[in-house]
Order: C-alpha cells, then structure tokens, then sequence
C-alpha cells in the first residue's frame, strides 16, 4: 500500500456532473425504471436498495477513493473535523489535509454526490406510492421509510453546507456579501425535472425546516405498526428521533435569534409543506423533549458495560440501544478489495491489517477530553491510559483478544472501542463484515436533558442526567452533575456526549449548532504540530462550513457557492 491522498478535483472532473446528472449517472445498487418495470416486487427491490446505500462505495467508479466508503465515511470525516479525534502519525493519514484545514476546497465533492444519490434512490422510493391511503399497508410502510431517510439526509446536508459565523470576518464578509446567510442546500424531490435541477437555488432554513418535517410526518403517518426486520429499516422510534434531533435544532437556532423565528413563522403557509405551528425557542425545546421521551418509550435500553466492551461485537453488532444502524453480513457488501476504505480499517486499532497496526494511523481520544473522565466511568478504558501504553502483562482492567506484543503497538490514548468484525484480528474478510450504529437511545437522552435546561431548569436537568450517568456509566453512583447555570449545564453536558458518541459522528453537529470552540492546541496535547487548531467559543469552526462543489454550479446556474475556509485557521 502506497501513501497517498485521492485526488479530489480529477474524481470531480470525471464526475461532470452534480445532482442534476444523478438522472443519468446511477450508483450501482439504485434501480433504474427499466429494472422497476421488470420486477414484480420493485417497491421492495428499492427500498432494500435504499438501505444497502448506506454501506455503499465507489460511487464515483474507482474503488481506491479514500472517502468513497458510503455513511460511515460521512461520519469518520465529520469526527475528523473536530477537537477529540487525533491521528498517531499522519503518514497514513488520508485525512491530514482537513485536520490542518489547509486544503478545504473538494473535501466535501463525495459528501455532496454520495448525499444527492441517496436522496435519488429515496425519491424513486417514494415516486411509485403517489397515493399512500389506496395501496397496500405495506407500500405505505415504504413510503414512510423512504420519507424518513431522506429527511435524515436532508437534515445532515443542512447542517453540513449552510454557512454560519466564524471568527474570520473575510469568510463572514464574503458570505454577506454573496447573500448566502440562512441558506441550505437545493430541495431535490420526486417531482422535480430534469430542467428545474439547472435552476434550483439553495432553499433558507425555514422551507428546509417544513420539508423536511413534511416528510418525518407522512413517515410518523405511515410507520404506525411496522417493526423493524433490521436495524438499516426505519420505524416509528427513529421517526421520533429524527424528531427530536430537528426539534432541538430549531430551538437553538430560535433561541438565539428571535429573527430567524421571525422568518420562520412569515413563512407558514405559503407553500405546500406542513406548518411548523410554534412561535417560541421554548415550544421547539418542549417538542424536543417531548420527542426524545416518546423515541425512548419504544423500548430501546442504553448499551450495557459488556455490550460496550465486548471483543467479538463491540460496537459492531446491533444491540437494544441501536435505533438505527447499518447492517452489514457478508463479505460481498464490503470492499474486501481495498479494504482500507472503510470505516472498520480506519478506525479500529487491534486488527493487525488496521491503518493503526499497519501504518500507525492510530485513532486516538484527544488528551483534554481523556483526562475528564473519571476512574469510575467504565467507558474510560475505551481508551489506553498513558501509564498502560505498552504495559506488560496487558492491565487486567481492559478488554482485548490482543498478546501482549501486539499490545506493546498500541499507543497511549489508542481507541479499543470499535472492534473488527467477530472480533477477528487476523481475517480481512471476516473482520470488515461489521455494522455500526447511527442512532442509539443513548442521543436521546442527551436531547432530552438539554431540552428540560431550557423548559424546566438547569436543575433539573442536571438531576436528570446525573441519575442517568449513574446508572449506565459510572460505578459507585459516584457522578454528580453540579452545573447552576445554562452555560456550565452544556459544558458538563458536552463532556458527557463527547465521551458518549466519540467516534459515532454526531457530535459535529452539535459543535455547530451551538456554535462551540475546537481547541487542539493546549499544553501537554496530543495532537501532531500541523493539526492544532484552535477556535473562538461562540463562532463555527471555519472547516465546518462544507464548501460547495465548483461542478454544481457549472450545472446548476442558481446555486450559490460557500467561501472557501482553507488555510483561514493555521495551525498553533
């Protein structure tokens, strides 16, 4: 294996295309009309199709792209843009030029392209159930799922593209000045043309909030009874927090800017999309709340400590906690072939064919967030203690099929969260066969307690996530949470979701949504000299507002681009 980083702008010069291409340039597990027409059973051929996407690579036809691997390459690159996610050594690092934020400008081609196509497989989807109430239960079923996941979709894509405030007045003056502030990305639905694709401005936040609710409600609708055949398959409690997660989002948005629920509110009603009926921040944290409490009463339990720590299916294998994951079972879903693109070679560390045991990409924690968490948190041994790195015998109080050689690879601060597939260490091909989790019961949680601060009082829901800290994570019920006040609640609460979902690729959303500093330079750090960043507390890091691919405005003429951020933060 040779180092190397893909070139993005030739993948993107051979693509020629954007969304309004998707039409003719089909990822290989989509079915065309013609397949449709052929099979008696295409609303489930498509529908298996659309949850397969997830685990789907090489969509841009060469199977060597480092950020060609489907979902889980989303979610990797979204931990690789913040502050708790240092690499050992970058040699084998395909990621440097994001973490020293110094080439920014086709980072984000692949999201782009992979986002759009899954939305198209999910409007085929939903193209073929025009009128759910006259169709089978069933085919509305379908249609509920399809909804939902692009809901999901769209929701990340907002997230990931509208551009919000930095501490670099050139990018903020750039993005004032192109009129970009508040936009998200073009709606792309089942009945837009081939010709409105050409022209298809990016739509403000307050359409993509009612569409994207338009769609969780048919799904809210039509999941009533379905139960899951497998975690890939959306129900009623991933509905519920899918929910949760825009119900918060709006609350923050609205709470701290009584303009945007303005805009919000003006909008109702002029258009097609379900209303959103609220007109506080505080109704959107209820609603929150509400959500995440009814997602929790579906009866999904928080992971246990063996469920966590288990060398065989640690994090790779469904458990009662997972919502909603991939789910991967043979060898022919991965790609064995280039087995480094993926998300179990990148971020596992006991494998010997891992990028940490073959090249030393290790995946570490960063060492600021390492040393919050206590000796009575049993997660910490998620993680290699410094006085532990090379320790023989292995220290009793961690979980690993390792020898105590291979143990002496393993660096301080090495994650042994994830585990390969079965647990083995040795078998490419029995070790990629590995699911992830991309929402677990445990987020729910965490949106709830943030709600209740807001609602009902820090103390409140400082109580609230103490019980909960002791009775899933610490030993002893030694946790208390002691916050008095709403800016000390989300810091504990932070430290808490950082540990929780480290890895897991949702923390970055909440990095932006309130608008939280990264800080990775700091005495003692562990992160290597040309990745420490650091930023302003109340500002989005700059790399966090995906830049627009060039491509999309070449075919699509009402699309405006984000300022390019590369280089606006240098390493300290």
């Amino acid at each position: 294996m040779k180092r190397l980083i893909v070139n993005i702008a030739a993948a993107a010069l051979l693509l020629g295309c954007t969304c309004a291409c998707i039409e003719e340039t089909f990822p290989t597990t989509v079915a065309t009309p013609e397949k449709i027409e052929k099979s008696s059973s295409s609303l489930e051929y498509m529908l298996n199709g659309l949850s397969s996407f997830l685990m789907d690579y090489d969509t841009w036809g060469t199977s060597a792209n480092y950020n060609d691997w489907g979902y889980p390459c989303q979610m990797y690159m979204r931990e690789v843009m913040g502050e708790d996610f240092p690499v050992y050594d970058a040699l084998y690092d395909y990621w440097s030029y994001i973490e020293s934020g110094s080439s920014l400008r086709y980072a984000a081609y692949y999201t782009w392209f992979y986002y759009y196509s899954f939305i198209r497989n999910a409007n085929n989807v939903i193209a073929l159930v025009p009128d759910p109430d006259s169709v089978p239960e069933k085919s509305a079923q379908s249609l509920g799922q399809a909804s939902a996941y692009r809901a999901l979709m769209y929701m990340d894509l907002s997230a990931l593209y509208e551009y919000r405030t930095t501490e670099v007045e050139s990018l903020n003056s750039e993005a004032q000045a192109s009129k970009i502030m508040g936009l998200t990305v073009p709606i792309v639905d089942e009945n837009t043309s081939k010709v409105d694709l050409q022209n298809n401005p990016r739509v403000p936040f307050y359409t993509m909030y009612r569409f994207v609710m338009t769609d969780l409600n048919r799904a809210e609708k039509y999941l009533h009874g379905y139960e899951q055949k497998t975690t890939a398959n959306v129900d009623l409690g991933v509905v519920y927090g899918l929910k949760a997660r825009l119900w918060l989002d709006m609350a923050s948005r609205f709470d701290k800017d009584a303009s945007a629920l303005a805009l919000q509110r003006s909008a109702e009603g002029t258009d097609d999309y379900d209303d959103l009926g609220v007109s506080t921040a505080m109704e959107c944290y209820a609603k929150a709340a509400e959500y995440a409490e009814k997602a929790i009463a579906c009866g999904y339990t928080p992971l246990t400590e063996d469920q966590w720590m288990d060398t065989k299916t640690g994090f790779n294998t469904a458990q009662p906690s997972w919502m909603l994951g991939t789910y991967v079972t043979s060898k022919e879903e991965v790609n064995t072939s280039y087995y480094y693109c993926s998300f179990v070679a990148q971020m596992t560390s006991e494998p010997t064919w891992s990028m940490g045991r073959y090249g030393k990409a290790f995946r570490c924690i960063g060492k600021s967030l390492y040393d919050k968490i206590s000796d009575y948190d049993w997660r910490k041994t998620s993680w290699i203690a410094p006085e532990d790195a090379g320790k023989t015998p292995i220290p009793s109080k961690y979980r690993t099929d390792l020898d105590s050689e291979s143990w002496a690879e393993l660096p301080a601060y090495a994650n042994l969260k994830f585990r390969a597939g079965s647990g083995s260490l040795n078998t490419i091909e029995t070790g990629l066969i590995a699911s992830l989790p991309l929402m677990r019961v445990e987020e729910m949680y965490f949106i709830y307690f943030e709600a209740i601060a807001h609602t009902r009082s820090v103390a409140a829901a400082a109580a609230a996530m103490t019980d909960f800290i002791n009775a899933y994570r610490y030993k002893g019920g030694t946790y208390s949470c002691t916050a008095s006040d709403m800016s000390s609640f989300i810091t504990e609460l932070m430290v808490q979701r950082r540990i929780e979902f480290w890895g897991e690729g949702i923390n970055f959303f909440a990095y932006k949504r309130l608008a939280l500093p990264v800080t990775r330079s700091y005495t003692d750090t562990n992160w290597i000299s040309a990745h420490r960043l650091n930023t302003k507390a109340g500002y989005v890091a700059p790399w966090m507002n995906y830049v627009l691919p060039e491509y999309e405005r070449d075919n699509n003429q009402a699309v405006i681009l984000n300022p390019d951020p590369s280089g606006a933060i240098i390493s300290q």
